[in-house]
Order: C-alpha cells, then structure tokens, then sequence
C-alpha cells in the first residue's frame, strides 16, 4: 500500500512540473505576440471602405488593415479594381470594378465621388483628391458613383 501511495505521489509531482511548464511556456508566447500585435498596430491603420455603385449595390470592406500613410485612393486600390489618373489637382477615379465614369453632355454624366465620416455631421463631401487625404485609424470612407447636373 505504502508504495502504491509513493507511485501516487511521484506521478502528480510529474504531472504538476509538466503543467507549470507548459503554463509557462504559453505565457512566454503569448508575451512574445502581445509585442508583435503591438508592433503592427503602431505602422498600420484600420479602416471601412464602402463602395456605393449608385445602383443599390455596396459593398463594404471592414476592418481593411492599411500602412500607415495610406490615403483615401490607395485604401479603394487595396479592395477594387480601380482605374484612376492623375492630373494638376490629384487623382481622379474613373473607374472601380468596371464600372466607368459616363459623359452625358458636357453638363450631366455620372463620375465617383469619395466621402468621408463625421461622427457630428454624417458623410462629407472628400475635401482634397483622393491621394492627397492621409487616412487616420478608424475611418469610415465611401465611394459613389453619382450621377451629376450643372
């Protein structure tokens, strides 16, 4: 009986130094990504991209991770199909997954526009070229595709 009871004891003091291990070793791991999770969200952004192509159809890209210093232009780049040039004032969309800017006359057509979210005023107009707006952790942007009349 005796040494059924030393047998017992050896096998939970085994038992006892493999766990604490293995909680050790889980610890030290999760440490290790806690500083490498950290190390990401300071060089990155993370963003919502909605695309409206002026039909009923968006379609929203959530939590769209981006480097730091990305702009409204490169974040529509990084989840469509995109057509664009640039000219004296910036970039300028003329297409997003196949869908193309439409001249009607030289007063009306249907051409993208870019919005951002305000949380006091709701979406906005973008108020510089695409790439030239500096996108910050958090934002809510929107592409459109609208139809327009002078």
């Amino acid at each position: 009986m005796e040494k059924r009871v030393e047998f017992l004891l050896i096998v939970l003091l085994g038992w006892a130094v493999l766990a604490s291990s293995f909680a050790a070793s889980l610890y030290m791991e999760n440490l290790s990504l806690k500083k490498r999770v950290s190390a990401i969200e300071s060089e990155t952004v993370f963003v919502n991209i909605g695309v409206d192509y002026g039909n009923g159809t968006v379609t929203w890209f959530n939590g769209t991770i981006l480097p730091k210093g990305s702009t409204a232009l490169s974040a529509l780049v990084s989840v469509a199909g995109v057509e664009y040039r640039i000219g004296d004032y910036g970039a300028y969309v003329v297409s997003v997954n196949g869908v193309s800017e439409r001249k009607i006359s030289n007063n009306e057509g249907f051409s993208w526009m870019w919005y951002y979210y305000d949380p006091g005023e709701g979406l906005k107009l973008g108020p510089v070229a695409a790439d030239k707006y500096v996108l910050s952790d958090g934002d809510i942007i929107v592409w459109r595709y609208e139809h327009w009349k002078f």
